[in-house]
């Protein structure tokens, strides 16, 4: 299948960024590598909740319908990829799940989803402006580093308890990775290494001996 997403009459910067992490995962799917289209696609829509709706809060007027829309098609999505995650990483509860199927509802939620980002940046360029739009752009970039790796459809995506939820699937996820050792492709923040310390270099001069 070789559907895209659909974000016709969006050419604004910022939509152009967010799309990054969509043909990503399309091109994930396309090589079979259905998990990297999963990590990618859930660290987007946390990401774009974090940043993106949070900008939107400030919208008024009809430009609202565009908020609903896109929290919709956000869930909408969330939930395939939960089914998604579940049939790829080999979980039994989902094994009765047909896979061609499954593929055709994940691109189906990821047209609509683009769809919705679509029409909620137009709104947000003309109501707040480009100093808005590129605030926007550098807060998803930033957020994207540290988003969940895993679908969360049903934990909060608002206000403090929406920010706390995301740093704590965030590193839920990423310790849940680390046993998993599963491939991540979304960009993520690097860690320095700490040189070890006086008892450090002790310990590994005892473990080397």
């Amino acid at each position: 299948m070789t559907a895209q997403p659909v974000s016709g009459g969006c050419e604004h910067p910022l939509t152009e960024t967010l799309d990054d992490a969509h043909d990503r995962a399309l091109a994930a799917l396309a090589e079979g590598k259905h998990l990297d289209a999963v990590v990618w696609l859930s660290a987007h829509v946390a990401a774009g909740q974090r940043a993106v709706h949070h900008a939107a809060r400030n919208l008024s007027g009809v430009a609202r319908l565009a908020v609903t829309r896109a929290r919709a098609a956000d869930h909408d999505l969330e939930v395939v990829l939960r089914r998604a995650e579940q049939r790829y990483s080999g979980d039994s509860l989902a094994a009765q799940l047909d896979t061609a199927r499954l593929e055709r509802d994940l691109r189906n939620a990821l047209d609509r989803h683009a769809l919705a980002e679509c029409e909620l940046v137009t709104a947000i360029a003309d109501q707040l402006g480009a100093s808005v739009t590129d605030e926007v752009a550098a807060s998803y970039d930033a957020a994207l580093r540290h988003a969940p790796t895993r679908p969360h459809p049903h934990v909060p995506h608002r206000g403090l308890l929406g920010a706390v939820a995301f740093r704590v699937d965030a590193m839920r996820d990423r310790v849940m990775d680390t046993m998993d050792a599963r491939h991540v492709p979304s960009p993520r923040v690097e860690r320095q290494r700490r040189p070890p310390g006086r008892w450090g270099l002790y310990l590994l001069g005892e473990m080397e001996r």
